[in-house]
């Protein structure tokens, strides 16, 4: 790199500062403005967290695990990072007419860039119309299939291994009808990846969204729902001739508290085409011979609230893809597991630490067809201050 390029990249890095900072300030200025109109609400929100993690073989990341790299045993490695200190505000305006309109914004430090000049990566930005029974969002936020999460210190919440779901554009439409049950359906952008290199990413060249949909019924105690999603991607194969792929998923969802203290939740999923949702162990399309990834897998996590400082986790995960045309040039994930255990304890007013032991289990199989385990034993603590 160059010293003009150089310049460019100290540019470019000093204005993300620049910026970073002028929102953090923003959204602490505006709470004095919201307090002069009975409108509106402006409400800033968030954590400061620090990750500290030891690996005992080397990870597709290193700051958070989501699987184990081909052939990278007994090569350890240390990482320590901020990226996933989270800001965010919420908007509440007053309601109107029967009306209820609120907002999020919210970012975290994730987005590509060096590790002591993180630059922020938006996560949630969107607006909600609320009648009552029915609410209309447009925005970005999460997928609405596979609505849960499990409790990681791992900032990645087993994508990759079992938990499928992201965040994108998207235009949803929630009805809540009487005991329980709700029904949601929403368009989203197709965000597929350029496998062709022609006219753009394969999902915009569709010329379609997707379309997803949840069904679940819950109480006080326990919720389960069915969800899934479907969408069509265009590219230009081998041949030059236009064709087509698609991504599609069917999932199961659950939760259950056993008493105040115990808990459980879980996920479930079959599907095509998952690597934009963190499914098939991170792998959809295979443009030279035309194969999509058939994958399966799901999550379970138990949760015990020991009082009301501390709290204690236990999961395990797998995803598992279906094996496709061995006769290829690069080694590919044949599954990708993980069981993990952890604990949250307030240390401070606001101020949580956590501690997480996971194993780690990735399976590839070669160009000749053989097998090879993985593993990895991960030990991270982190520090939150909650605000």
């Amino acid at each position: 790199m160059n010293a003009h390029q150089e310049h460019i990249k100290g540019e470019i890095m000093l204005r993300m500062k620049y910026l970073v900072i002028s929102i953090v300030v923003m959204l602490f200025s505006i709470t004095a403005v919201s307090a002069q109109s009975s409108k509106l609400t402006i409400k800033p929100y968030g954590f400061i967290k620090l990750d500290m993690s030891h690996d005992s073989a080397r990870t597709n990341n290193g700051n958070f695990a989501m699987w184990v790299n081909d052939a990278a045993k007994s090569d350890n490695e240390f990482n320590m990072t901020a990226r996933q200190t989270r800001i965010g505000v919420n908007f509440d305006y007053a309601e109107m007419n029967g009306k209820k309109v609120t907002g999020k914004f919210e970012f975290d430090l994730y987005n590509a860039s060096p590790e002591n000049k993180n630059a922020p990566m938006v996560r949630h930005a969107y607006m909600k119309v609320d009648y009552g029974k029915f609410y209309i969002l447009a925005g970005q936020t999460s997928d609405i299939f596979s609505p849960l999460v499990p409790n990681t210190v791992n900032y990645t919440v087993l994508w990759n291994a079992g938990n499928i779901g992201y965040r994108r554009p998207q235009l949803q439409f929630v009805t809540k009808c009487k005991h329980g049950v709700e029904y949601a359906v929403a368009l989203a952008r197709n965000v597929a990846g350029d496998t062709d290199g022609i006219d753009g990413p394969d999902g915009d060249d569709s010329g379609l969204p997707m379309v997803q949909g949840r069904i679940q019924y819950g109480n006080s105690k326990w919720n389960a729902g069915i969800s899934g999603h479907y969408g069509t991607m265009e590219f230009r194969n081998v041949a030059g001739d236009d064709d087509d792929y698609t991504t599609h998923s069917i999932n199961l969802h659950g939760s259950y508290a056993i008493t105040d203290a115990i808990s459980v939740k879980g996920e479930a999923f079959s599907g095509k085409t998952l690597d934009q949702f963190f499914g098939g162990a991170g792998q959809g399309f295979i443009y030279d011979s035309e194969e999509e990834f058939e994958s399966s897998g799901g999550w379970i996590n138990a949760v015990y609230a020991a009082s009301t400082n501390t709290t204690f986790n236990l999961g395990a995960s797998a995803d598992q893809p279906k094996q496709i045309e061995k006769s290829l040039t690069t080694p590919l994930r044949d599954s990708n597991s993980c069981v993990y255990a952890n604990v949250f304890t307030k240390i401070a007013a606001n101020t949580t630490f956590g501690f997480e032991v996971s194993n780690w289990t990735t399976n590839y199989y070669d160009t000749a067809g053989y097998e090879n385990d993985n593993t990895n034993l991960r030990i991270q603590t982190s520090f939150i201050m909650n605000f």
